[in-house]
């Protein structure tokens, strides 16, 4: 039993160099997916975000409490990174005030 396969000494080596290739690969992409994600802000979060927070402001009586809940539990989704029900809620603030949400041409066209 004096023979060993080669193989089998350089396999601890081989799994550590695919190991360590694949750690510092998905250390690498964690650390730009951040910032990849700050770059580029989420209409629903600004755009959407600012229309309802302007319609809330000029409603009436208790549709502005109600336009203004909603749009403060939009800003807590978009903090927690959910950007879809944060727009559901920036939505639901327009309804309630009364105000339609305002396309990319409407706004351009200002």
């Amino acid at each position: 039993m004096t023979n060993q396969f080669s193989s089998f000494r350089r396999f601890p080596t081989a799994f550590a160099i695919v190991a360590g290739s694949a750690l510092a690969f998905g250390g690498l992409i964690a650390s730009t997916s951040p910032a990849y994600a700050q770059g580029s802000a989420d209409y629903r979060c600004t755009g959407l975000a600012d229309q309802a927070n302007t319609a809330a402001d000029s409603a009436q009586g208790g549709k502005q409490a109600s336009a203004k809940r909603f749009v403060a539990t939009g800003k807590k989704l978009c903090e927690a990174g959910n950007e879809r029900a944060a727009a559901k809620q920036f939505r639901a603030a327009l309804k309630v005030a009364g105000v339609d949400e305002a396309t990319d041409s409407q706004v351009a066209s200002r």
